[in-house]
């Protein structure tokens, strides 16, 4: 490359950076850069003919260092060191510039500053959430890890688990910075948000405060604890909540929308959940605290009302799409909301709100093999209740009459001087539903469609959830107490939050399964000196690489290349 002047017709000196190149044998140029005037450029250099030149000279400086061959040599005895990582991962590169712009550096520096602490906290929880997201497992293991990476662990494994109370204490203020920095990019969408609470067992013998028997989302008789997870429009994570494991899903709910509004000063939101939240409480204080609500409706529990489920039943009033896979209709209405004032007392308050029914022939069919799974197993339970417990015939205990539990062995009992059968009743009453959905909102002036598409986004955070539970293995959780198992699941949140990030970037168009799998890839071996030699490249690595603006294409880089790209994503400030 070199720098161009071309004099103009008017006697002015355009100034540009071109390159020589050869073709079909003959030596051609093309402009790389075009610069401006130079009568222009007097203005803001002193001398551009010698700046821009200099420039060129760099360039071409570069080119010559990418392109130079450079000799490596090759030992074919040569043992491999056990004394050191001869394998690195660079994908982490992506994950940790999401990390590094979330300011949790600078909350627990902040946090630390006056403690007693000699080890690096963020480094803790930088290797933490990064092994959460590539590797999992326990602490002790991220520890052995740590020379996996190309930043800088320095720490001792006592020191990992010393922090964890830190972390306990400081997950708000964490957790503030994270939704503050995540706003200022404006990558959030609060005009509606998303709640759901899910579990985690834990494989003891004993309860204690926090990990408590309770409902556990596949049946198993072990201690629980409970997280509420709270999401935006844009499936990226808000706030959660651990609740003991005893505490009941609809409980949750008013103390995490109470921490984030007080967080983040929310206006008004509209809360969409399922009807495992659709209590009585839960609508006062949400229509209270000023928010709107999108709830599911049961119209199968023998507690709904029979006036609304012979209504969602009722092809009266439905509007049936072209093929007859789908009708809805919708109804305004009234629901009387108990609300208690300061001094305790109870005042009986009616507020609008719209109910909408829709039935599909995709739910139906879905819902009609689902029975059939339960129906049979509930025969088997039926012939011989002995074989079953409360745990192992969850799912097949409604369509049979007859039978209770031990309230301490979980073992089935048979009602005395009678027989365990098929409910029959039981069974017609949930088939005559199949397919049908309801919902109850406070936003009346939404058309159905409004509403039913809200609701529908529901699914974001149970796509979270199973996340949680594959991809990121939030459990098994290895430490016991309850400080240490709060501090385990910030750093899961953290993780999840990253994730979501990584897949906001790239459209949602790829699972996160796919993207762990990629960034672990991104590993490379080390060959001699300062270089490390990379094996992999695929068009969503280049992808994910592209969203944090580093280059991760080169077979080779030397060390203080790939310090230079870890270098520039901690620096990088996301826009």
């Amino acid at each position: 490359m070199y720098l161009k002047q071309t004099k103009k017709d008017s006697g002015r000196v355009y100034l540009s950076i071109v390159q020589g190149y050869r073709k079909d044998g003959k030596t051609k140029t093309r402009t790389v850069e075009s610069i401006g005037y130079l009568d222009e450029l007097i203005h803001t250099y002193p001398d551009p003919i010698a700046h821009f030149k200099a420039v060129c000279d760099e360039r071409n400086a570069g080119i010559k260092a990418e392109t130079e061959a450079q000799v490596i040599t090759i030992h074919p005895a040569q043992k491999i060191d056990m004394r050191t990582s001869n394998r690195k991962n660079i994908g982490s590169a992506i994950p940790l510039c999401h990390y590094n712009s979330l300011g949790i550096e600078k909350v627990l520096r902040n946090f630390t500053r006056k403690s007693k602490v000699d080890y690096d906290v963020n480094a803790v929880m930088r290797l933490l959430v990064m092994e959460r997201i590539l590797s999992g497992g326990s602490k002790l293991r991220a520890h052995a890890n740590k020379e996996g990476y190309f930043f800088k662990s320095d720490f001792s494994d006592d020191d990992v688990y010393r922090v964890l109370d830190v972390f306990a204490r400081v997950k708000e203020k964490v957790i503030s910075s994270m939704n503050r920095i995540i706003g200022s990019q404006g990558r959030r969408d609060i005009s509606h948000v998303f709640y759901d609470v899910t579990n985690y067992y834990f494989e003891i013998d004993e309860q204690d405060a926090l990990r408590r028997c309770g409902v556990e989302k596949n049946n198993r008789p072990d201690p629980i604890i409970q997280l509420g997870l709270l999401q935006d429009a844009n499936a990226i994570p808000l706030g959660y909540e651990v609740f003991s494991g005893n505490t009941n899903d609809c409980l949750t709910l008013l103390p995490v929308l109470k921490n984030l509004k007080r967080e983040m000063g929310l206006g008004r939101v509209i809360v969409v959940a399922d009807k495992g939240l659709n209590t009585s409480g839960n609508i006062a204080a949400t229509v209270v605290d000023g928010n709107g609500f999108v709830f599911s409706q049961s119209i199968r529990a023998t507690k709904s009302k029979q006036e609304l489920r012979q209504w969602v039943l009722s092809d009266i009033g439905y509007v049936v799409n072209d093929d007859a896979t789908f009708k809805i209709k919708s109804r305004q209405d009234t629901k009387t909301l108990h609300i208690e004032g300061q001094d305790g007392i109870k005042t009986n308050v009616d507020t609008d709100i719209k109910v909408v029914a829709y039935w599909s022939a995709k739910y139906e069919i879905r819902s009609r093999a689902k029975r059939a799974e339960a129906i049979e197993k509930a025969k088997r339970l039926v012939a011989d209740p002995t074989a079953f417990t409360k745990a192992t015939s969850y799912g097949a205990a409604r369509f049979v009459r007859n039978i209770s539990y031990d309230k301490k062995t979980g073992e089935v009992l048979v009602d005395a001087g009678k027989h365990a059968e098929l409910d029959t009743e039981a069974i017609a009453l949930e088939e005559a539903c199949d397919g049908y959905y309801c919902i109850i909102t406070s936003e009346t002036g939404l058309t159905d469609k409004e509403i039913i598409d809200i609701y529908k986004g529901l699914w974001r955070i149970e796509e979270a959830f199973r996340i949680t539970k594959s991809d990121l293995a939030f459990r098994p959780v290895y430490v016991s107490t309850p400080s240490h198992i709060k501090a385990h699941f910030l750093t899961c949140y953290i993780a999840l939050t990253i994730m979501r990030l990584i897949q906001a970037d790239l459209s949602y168009e790829y699972t996160a399964h796919a993207i762990i799998e990629e960034l672990c890839l991104l590993s490379g071996t080390h060959e001699e000196d300062n270089w490390w030699l990379f094996d992999h490249r695929t068009e969503l690595s280049d992808k994910l690489a592209a969203s944090v603006g580093v280059n991760l294409t080169k077979r080779r880089m030397r060390l203080s290349e790939i310090k230079g790209i870890l270098a520039a994503v901690s620096k990088k400030q996301r826009t």
